[in-house]
């Protein structure tokens, strides 16, 4: 589970340094924003959504079969529910409508916590391209590079080292991180009715192509209340292990969101 969050975490903080940039720079950032759909980016404040997951599929995919000896597990696993609340924060999951008596049933404590911690990990992967914090923010020390085919975004800062590619309509295509943590990931995006919307993306805990021990988060969507949000995640661990879960019953809030820039010195 940590090569997973450690990739969500790496994506979120490419916007930590501090230099200034060349106006081009500025505006061609400016011009690759627009074209992603970042809804809380616009007035989505929150989400919550109930949590469906099929037990005896998940055994299937993975062993072929449900075991006679787990079948017992399988059933009482399928009783509980699950909703999960989602703010710029992060992903909070919670079981409904209360925690599960589960002592007593073979491996079911373990699998049910392995599972409540793959529900975060799919939506918290999501959370820097729904926030369009995928780019640099703030005074980042960032330049393009026109490369054939598309564009190299170089990030520079204080515990920040990343090389983004992008093609030439701007949809990033892959990124490496040296600093805070040497990671590669991978990236595929779709067109939808607000912008690119990301539907894969492999992550790997080196910058080393060659290493194999990939994770996958693959995405499709639905729309509440006029914004695009995920529906089925699908996340392959680097065992190959598949873990799928859709989110129904989806509750939006929606507000004015106001970011608070750092206190400008007053001039003497």
């Amino acid at each position: 589970m940590r090569r997973l969050i450690f990739a969500t975490v790496l994506c979120c903080i490419c916007g930590l340094g501090f230099a200034q940039t060349t106006s081009a720079d500025e505006a061609l950032l400016a011009k690759t924003r627009s074209l992603y759909d970042a809804p809380f980016r616009r007035n989505l404040v929150s989400f919550d959504c109930a949590v469906q997951f099929d037990w005896r599929k998940h055994f299937v995919d993975i062993i072929g079969t449900v075991p006679s000896t787990a079948e017992s597990t399988v059933v009482r696993l399928q009783t509980v529910q699950h909703r999960v609340f989602v703010d710029r924060s992060g992903a909070v999951v919670s079981a409904q409508p209360k925690a599960p008596d589960l002592i007593g049933l073979e491996h079911a404590v373990d699998l049910e916590q392995m599972f409540k911690a793959m529900i975060p990990a799919g939506l918290n992967m999501w959370m820097p391209f729904s926030t369009n914090v995928i780019f640099p923010v703030g005074p980042t020390k960032f330049s393009f590079q026109k490369i054939d085919p598309g564009y190299k975004l170089i990030m520079s800062g204080t515990n920040v080292a990343a090389t983004l590619l992008l093609a030439d309509d701007m949809r990033l295509t892959s990124f490496i991180s040296q600093l805070p943590q040497a990671m590669r990931a991978t990236t595929v995006f779709a067109p939808g009715p607000d912008g690119l919307l990301i539907t894969s993306i492999k992550t790997a805990s080196t910058t080393d192509s060659a290493q194999s021990g990939e994770a996958e988060f693959t995405y499709t969507y639905q729309t509440i209340q006029g914004f695009q949000l995920p529906s089925l995640i699908s996340i392959t661990q680097p065992t190959h292990e598949l873990w799928q879960y859709t989110l129904t019953d989806c509750k939006v809030m929606t507000g004015v969101t106001i970011e608070v820039g750092s206190p400008h010195t007053p001039l003497n």
